[in-house]
């Protein structure tokens, strides 16, 4: 009997010593646990940072001040273009290789050089460089029906290059500042006994040549942009400044 009492007990205290140890080893993994889960924020403690509208992106760019929209270096000065971006000798060299029965392939060719040869338009743009052909061609046939002598047309090719040198200048550029210095170009180019200009065209024609360029060129001038940069990205600003 003696012997049975004492493996009861040995049996027992054997039990609850690996109880116990169960219980110290579950509240281990436990606070193991607890300590590696990350902590849980609370809904009331989340910020949610909304993100800005494009007013607020515009206004922090300071209206055209900061990149994209920042000028590349200086303005381009006025300056008389006589004899100076297209020459006498270079409209006689394109009206020459006028070839009608050949659909004026020799034509655009001799244009194209020309073009390329002033740094105008690089010759693998070819979207720009179609233009510029189609607009110097349709230059060519407004100035002869206006029996204007060559170096009337050199100057009227040199000023309406000139101004599309001056719209790629600046990708953003506005059509009002387009027109603003096409505008003194001919101004300097018209007025009698100017101080820095030289009368070419007479008032009338300087009238006439402002109305052809708004036609042709300002008009268009969304067009000519996807051309000239082959991009379809516009600005477009609403409402427009009412003076």
């Amino acid at each position: 009997m003696s012997s049975v009492k004492m493996v009861t007990n040995m049996s027992g205290s054997s039990s609850d010593i690996s109880n116990d140890k169960t219980n110290e080893d579950a509240k281990t993994i436990c606070n193991t646990k607890a300590a590696s889960v990350p902590r849980m924020q609370r809904q009331s403690e989340v910020v949610l940072n909304e993100p800005p509208s494009a007013p607020f992106y515009f206004h922090s760019l300071k209206e055209n001040e900061a990149p994209p929209f920042r000028k590349p270096g200086k303005e381009p000065i006025l300056r008389l273009l006589i004899d100076t971006l297209i020459k006498e000798d270079d409209v006689i060299e394109m009206v020459a290789a006028m070839d009608i029965d050949d659909s004026y392939s020799g034509y655009k060719k001799r244009i194209v050089e020309i073009l390329v040869r002033y740094n105008i338009v690089t010759n693998y743009h070819v979207t720009e460089k179609y233009f510029l052909v189609i607009f110097v061609m349709e230059t060519i046939s407004y100035a002869a029906q206006r029996d204007f002598n060559v170096s009337k047309l050199a100057c009227l090719l040199s000023i309406y290059l000139a101004t599309h040198l001056y719209f790629k200048w600046y990708y953003w550029i506005s059509p009002a500042a387009v027109w603003k210095y096409f505008r003194r170009l001919m101004i300097k180019h018209t007025i009698e006994d100017s101080p820095d200009g030289q009368e070419v065209f007479e008032p009338e024609e300087c009238y006439d040549i402002m109305s052809h360029f708004h036609t042709n060129y300002l008009c268009n001038l969304p067009l000519v942009h996807i051309l000239t940069f082959e991009v379809d990205r516009l600005k477009i600003m609403w409402p427009f400044n009412m003076k």
